[in-house]
């Protein structure tokens, strides 16, 4: 398993001395001699609280101070010549680039389901007028 890692690191390092915009790799600290090479051992997680105060005094090292948001300030910006001019076409407006009806894509969409839904209409509607035609025969064949 250390021989992958020590030629990644090779190939790192001879990146770097090629291209110095790459920093160099930090060599991993060596564990002390008392200490066990267990690189899996499990670490506690770090609490850190930005929109949210904890009741617990315990948690309350773990809330992050407010950042404030620099004042915006407006920027002026100097129209574009042809905008500023008076020779633009009123013809090629705003309005003339809006879409001319603004469900034309959902109208599209859906569509080929409506037709769908409307022939099923059309067919229970059908199916409907029939049964009250027989039922108008059965009662008139009865009256008589």
């Amino acid at each position: 398993a250390g021989k992958p890692k020590a030629r990644l690191r090779a190939l790192r390092e001879e990146a770097a001395a090629a291209d110095p915009r790459i920093a160099p790799p930090e060599p991993a600290p060596a564990p002390a001699a008392g200490e066990p090479k267990e690189p899996n051992e499990p670490k506690e997680p770090v609490l850190k609280f930005r929109n949210y105060m904890p009741r617990d005094e315990e948690l309350q090292e773990g809330v992050m101070a407010a950042v404030q948001v620099e004042e915006f300030a407006p920027v002026e910006v100097a129209p574009h010549p042809l905008i500023a001019s008076e020779e633009v076409d009123d013809e090629v407006g705003v309005d003339a680039l809006l879409p001319q009806k603004l469900n034309a894509d959902l109208r599209r969409d859906v569509a080929q389901k409506m037709e769908k839904l409307e022939r099923r209409t059309q067919r229970a509607m059908l199916e409907l007028m029939q049964e009250e035609e027989e039922r108008r025969n059965k009662e008139a064949e009865a009256e008589v």
